[in-house]
């Protein structure tokens, strides 16, 4: 037999990525849209009729990007294992050729890309409707939390058997963040919600880049981690299966 092109090689991962967008989404990224828009749009009409009520760059990028994009990342990951169990299909991964790290890295890295997409649209949508900031920028440090957050969820729905009850865990952990996130307003590790545009009084832009930067870096890191947690159990599972 011939070993194949670099064509055949092209088009057997695109397919393999458009089949995980189609199993992973379905149609939830389309009702995830309209829920952004919908709330987009409540948020216009209370500007249009109070236009005393608008947005700092301050708050644009947590209550318009950074919030929704959290929330969307849970609706997008809680049911990825239990969309699977109700088609019977989690088990028949597990007996595939291919390593189960393989077949979930191809779906999360599809799902982690789709967000950081929403993210970045939402953030230019923010732009051009509400408040003007640096909209890459902000799009990009919002689509931190909304890796761990969706990594969280994804984390949840494994060792759980309810979407719903994964959904509602990653939810709460998500109040937690934003009750402690204004104690944390000076550039703390621990903070999910750390605004760049908030810049504290009397600390130097150089410290206050460092603190962003080890902030993110840390955010990723627990993002990763969980990531990895979450298909190690899975292992265990297979191991038992076989």
């Amino acid at each position: 037999m011939g070993s194949l092109t670099y064509r055949d090689l092209w088009q057997s991962g695109l397919q393999t990525v458009a089949l995980s967008l189609r199993i992973v989404f379905h149609r939830k990224l389309l009702f995830g849209v309209l829920g952004v828009l919908g709330y987009y749009a409540i948020l216009y009409a209370v500007m249009t009729f109070n236009p005393s009520d608008g947005f700092s760059v301050e708050d644009a990028l947590n209550i318009l990007v950074q919030l929704p994009m959290c929330a969307l990342a849970v609706y997008l990951s809680m049911d990825l294992v239990a969309s699977e169990r109700d088609r019977d299909t989690l088990e028949t991964l597990f007996s595939t050729a291919s390593s189960h790290y393989a077949i979930w890295s191809v779906r999360l890295g599809a799902l982690h890309g789709i967000l950081l997409l929403s993210s970045l649209a939402m953030s230019t949508l923010s732009y051009f409707l509400f408040a003007e900031f640096p909209f890459v920028l902000g799009g990009l440090n919002a689509a931190v939390p909304a890796f761990l957050v969706a990594n969280l969820a994804f984390y949840f729905a494994v060792c759980v058997r309810s979407s719903n009850a994964a959904g509602m865990l990653a939810l709460g952990c998500l109040l937690l963040c934003m009750m402690v996130s204004d104690d944390l307003a000076d550039g703390s590790v621990y903070n999910l919600f750390l605004n760049p545009f908030n810049i504290p009084a009397g600390i130097d832009l150089t410290v206050w880049d460092d603190r962003i930067l080890l902030n993110r870096a840390t955010v990723l890191a627990a993002g990763g981690l969980l990531l990895f947690l979450a298909l190690r159990r899975m292992e265990r599972r297979e191991r038992l299966l076989s």
